[in-house]
């Protein structure tokens, strides 16, 4: 998957979480939320905050965070933990396959919180990996930074929806604007329509 390597706990938190509420717009959750029991998986959860988001805006629902990096895994526990996020499953996977297939579970929403442009070859990915793991139902939504000036690789919306048709999935719509920034959702194209 490409997700960067953070050997150092407190260099991972530091980078992550300084002023997070502030840029990355936690308010895009109420817009993905459709009922109060669903089942969320974060993909990518890095340290969780989207996780603890979602796990707070659910109570009633069940929080399933994928995660390939061993230290992530490690925060991830702890704020489950001091936050007691108890509707909470977390989960390690392989950088190339992130495991759905092993979920046992219908998955309401699948969240791709601003790790995107880890995928090295994500039409493939989510062709391989995700498509054929998921419900009709299921909502795909890929959160990313869209602006000129970022501090980091970025990824288009329109190149997003371009990769993601091509792996299977139908554009839905954005059902927020955010200011360089995307909030993209998607679901499966029917077979007659890949």
């Amino acid at each position: 998957m490409g997700f960067p390597s953070y050997k150092d706990v407190d260099v991972c938190v530091a980078m992550m979480e300084t002023n997070r509420e502030s840029w990355q717009r936690p308010d895009i959750i109420s817009r993905l939320i459709t009922s109060p029991d669903m089942t969320v998986v974060d993909l990518g959860a890095g340290t969780g905050y989207f996780t603890d988001l979602f796990s707070k805006h659910l109570p009633e629902g069940k929080i399933i965070a994928l995660e390939p990096e061993i230290t992530l895994i490690s925060c991830l526990e702890d704020r489950k933990r001091k936050n007691s996020l108890n509707n909470v499953s977390i989960l390690q996977i392989e950088e190339e396959v992130p495991g759905l297939d092993q979920l046992n579970t219908e998955i309401d929403l699948l969240f791709i919180g601003y790790t995107y442009f880890h995928f090295p070859e994500p039409v493939k990915y989510f062709r391989d990996n995700v498509y054929p793991f998921i419900q009709e139902k299921t909502v795909v939504a890929i959160a990313d930074l869209g602006g000129e000036n970022q501090m980091r690789h970025v990824v288009p919306a329109q190149q997003v929806i371009a990769e993601m048709a091509e792996a299977g999935f139908r554009f839905e719509g954005e059902p927020t604007i955010l200011y360089e920034q995307y909030l993209l959702v998607f679901k499966k194209a029917s077979v007659e329509s890949k």
